[in-house]
């Protein structure tokens, strides 16, 4: 029994590692992606809260994780780039004095508890 288990464990494990994502299923990280970029865009140029850019791709794989997606490879991340900066032009416009800082300060520490505080 206890072979059949890690057998079962081992074979779902390899499935997962070799997951790979459909064309619509990329475009659906991307948007999630450049989402959660724009707003840390907003946040340490409209808020002085420091966004270590190293860090990013690992919080991707996070954040894509939580929300149900197993893999982030093979996505573009020029695209990501460039749709956040569009979304940040947004956030920009719509809060120009900062007023998204408290409330996008609260979402990161909600969902990141492991990081550092910087401020």
């Amino acid at each position: 029994m206890k072979k059949l288990l890690i057998t079962l464990l081992l074979i779902s494990n390899a499935s997962l590692a070799t997951e790979t994502l459909t064309k619509s299923e990329k475009g659906e990280i991307e948007l999630l992606l450049a989402e959660a970029a724009s707003k840390l865009i907003y946040l340490e140029r409209d808020c002085n809260q420091p966004i270590d850019k190293n860090k990013f791709k690992e919080l991707a794989r996070l954040k894509a994780f939580s929300d149900g997606y197993m893999t982030i490879e093979g996505i573009s991340w020029d695209r990501v780039k460039r749709k956040a900066h569009q979304g940040y032009g947004v956030l920009k416009i719509e809060a120009p004095l900062g007023q998204f800082c408290p409330q996008y300060q609260n979402d990161i520490k909600g969902n990141y508890r492991f990081l550092k505080e910087t401020g």
